[in-house]
């Protein structure tokens, strides 16, 4: 039989690179990039590979920018090759016809999907600390539980950038506009509590336990 084309890798940030008309926007880029991807991830590839019956493929965030998609099923072409990756506990089904990644198919989801959504930066505001600060649960209502649900509800996503450490909500541009003031809100009276006096930062991180 053919070959199969088992992994696969999307490029996120390269169309952003050359669509970028000034420096600022050329910096910026990877961040929004990062976002994006966090978004599909999240929303996107779930349900696809739900529907595409395709259970055995995995989606990872291969390194800034790039998406990997993945067909966790063994090769059977006896080749002995540096397939380790591939060769987990869970990885016992051969690969199958079926089983090949479509390239078209899945980018094209992705850029219609892209198109549809706005990345909105809420700037530096030391993103590991901060979600490190947000208790799993809030008596108020604001605590991470929330944070997650609400995610879901919008379908958004709330990125915490380590490396940047900016945090970014993707989504729906109207979502984005109108509905994530609340998420907005949670994120800027952690971002006090932690930025503020010292005895706030250790109340604030005594509950995450």
């Amino acid at each position: 039989p053919p070959h199969l084309m088992k992994s696969y890798e999307i490029d996120i940030l390269e169309p952003l690179l050359n669509e970028s008309k000034t420096a600022k926007q050329r910096e910026l880029a990877p961040l929004q990039a990062q976002g994006m991807i966090e978004w599909l991830l999240f929303h996107h590839f779930p349900s696809k590979i739900r529907k595409s019956k395709m259970p055995a493929l995995e989606v990872s965030s291969l390194s800034r920018g790039k998406i990997l998609l993945q067909m966790q099923c063994n090769d059977n072409d006896n080749d002995n090759g540096n397939d380790t990756i591939l060769d987990t506990a869970t990885t016992t089904t051969a690969c199958s016809e079926e089983d090949e990644i479509h390239p078209e198919m899945w980018e094209k989801g992705i850029r219609i999907a892209l198109k549809k959504i706005q990345v909105e930066d809420l700037g530096n505001i030391n993103a590991s600390e901060l979600e490190l600060s947000i208790p799993m649960e809030d008596s108020e209502g604001r605590g991470m539980a929330d944070l997650l649900s609400l995610e879901k509800k919008l379908a958004v996503k709330i990125v915490f950038d380590k490396e940047s450490g900016h945090v970014l909500i993707v989504g729906d541009p109207k979502k984005l506009e109108k509905k994530v003031f609340v998420i907005r809100n949670m994120i800027s009276h952690y971002h006090w509590r932690l930025s503020g006096t010292d005895v706030a930062f250790d109340k604030a991180t005594s509950t995450t336990k």
